[in-house]
């Protein structure tokens, strides 16, 4: 006569049970892959700001990452986003998904039909004369010079001059600093954009701000000749894109400047520099 142990059967049920409720919740586990559809996004304008556009998705997963990159060198997170455009021009704007099991994407074009306008800050932008700068040598090695309706920075030798001028911001306010610029490419390089409440002081770096635009040579970009605003070259780490704001009236200093081994065979100029409220 064969004799079963209870305990014995009791500990096999139990394990049985166990591993199917494991087989159950690796089930539930499975990664699900985000599909084209899951990518597809919608948008609409601002009824006061032609140039502020809201974008909403609805991907079907809500534990998916989501990035939106807005065509201007500008991104942001998560399933809805609202963003200005400062220039007119057509922008590629992609939304993408990404899961364990993959990811995924949808792209629509958004068009501008005019630049974001508004009292400007900048006296003489265009460079008609040279009145309104001041030049800030630094160190030798690169030279400026206003002329011909542009700003030009020639020369190198890690020599390293800017230009600027006092701006008054109102508090609370946040601003958007344009300008175009163009080169042949620079080698070992910088040129860069402050908006600083320090005074420039002749012989002295200026970083007073932060750096709000920039091309950098070892940040990746200005290596290659440009030609564009300034905005969608922008590529110095730590730069905030042109927008900047302070939380009081004040009187504030608009500095640009460029520096490094070579300027390259053209040079750097800039013309069209606004600071906007926007």
């Amino acid at each position: 006569m064969k004799i079963f142990d209870k305990n014995y059967m009791f500990l096999m049920l139990s394990f049985l049970i166990y591993c199917s409720a494991c087989s159950t919740d690796e089930d539930q586990m499975v990664a699900v892959a985000p599909t084209e559809s899951d990518a597809l996004f919608s948008y609409s304008f601002d009824a006061e700001n032609p140039n502020k556009v809201f974008f909403t998705a609805s991907p079907g997963v809500n534990t998916w990452y989501e990035h939106w990159n807005f065509g201007d060198n500008s991104a942001a997170e998560g399933t809805e986003a609202e963003k200005i455009f400062y220039l007119q021009g057509d922008y590629d704007v992609r939304f993408k998904i990404f899961g364990e099991g993959g990811n995924a994407e949808s792209v629509q074009t958004i068009s501008i039909a005019e630049d974001l306008l508004g009292s400007d800050l900048v006296t003489d932008g265009t460079f008609d004369d040279n009145s309104a700068w001041t030049v800030l040598p630094i160190s030798s090695g690169a030279e400026v010079a206003i002329e011909g309706g542009k700003a030009s920075w020639t020369g190198g030798g890690w020599g390293h001059v800017g230009i600027y001028q006092a701006i008054e911001v109102e508090a609370n306010t946040s601003y958007q600093v344009q300008m175009d610029i163009s080169g042949s490419g620079m080698s070992d390089s910088w040129f860069e954009v402050y908006v600083g409440t320090e005074v420039p002081v002749e012989g002295q770096d200026y970083v007073s701000g932060g750096i709000v635009l920039g091309l950098n040579t070892w940040d990746g970009c200005g290596g290659e000749a440009f030609d564009g605003p300034l905005a969608l070259l922008n590529c110095s780490v730590g730069s905030s894109n042109g927008i900047f704001e302070y939380s009081e009236d004040i009187p504030a200093f608009l500095v640009i400047r460029s520096g490094g081994a070579n300027l390259g065979s053209e040079g750097v100029s800039i013309d069209n520099v606004t600071i906007r409220a926007l």
